[in-house]
């Protein structure tokens, strides 16, 4: 005889929870897959902006040190100014400063002249090139190589037109 109460424990599929769960898985998965693609993109766009400032400033920069930049504004003893707006609407500035004789007006203001000896001086000519291009800004030393008694030169025109 045969017993009628075993009950066979074969299952062939899944039950609707299972696959409901498997389902709420995938799903959130897929979610922050998306939500990763997104973010992602975002800061792509913010690296490609700040990537085109930064040439943009580089190049203000090598136009000011080759002299093409343009008409500049003589900003009293602060040195030259050249600014603009680009096709988009980026504001730049180029500020070119002569960090000797910006040295050689605070040592004249703060010290007497047996003092002046002591203090070392930046070589004439070398000048602080400072860039700003939306937020990004970079400072620049060169030497512009004037001669000596180029200096000299334009001071005694000073003194002699007071």
């Amino acid at each position: 005889m045969e017993n009628t109460n075993t009950r066979n424990t074969n299952k062939n599929g899944f039950t609707i929870l299972e696959v409901m769960v498997s389902l709420a898985i995938v799903g959130i998965s897929i979610g922050i897959f998306f939500s990763l693609i997104g973010t992602s993109s975002r800061l792509r766009e913010k690296i490609d902006r700040h990537a085109e400032l930064l040439l943009l400033a580089r190049t203000k920069t090598e136009e000011a040190l080759l002299g093409i930049l343009g008409e500049k504004k003589v900003m009293g003893n602060e040195g030259k100014t050249f600014e603009g707006i680009t096709k988009d609407g980026v504001p730049w500035r180029v500020s070119e400063v002569d960090k000797y004789k910006e040295a050689k007006e605070k040592i004249s203001l703060n010290m007497n002249h047996a003092d002046e000896d002591l203090v070392e001086l930046p070589p004439k000519g070398t000048m602080l090139l400072n860039t700003s291009v939306g937020g990004i800004s970079i400072e620049t030393i060169f030497f512009s190589g004037e001669p000596e008694g180029e200096d000299n030169g334009a001071e005694e025109e000073e003194t002699t037109s007071d």
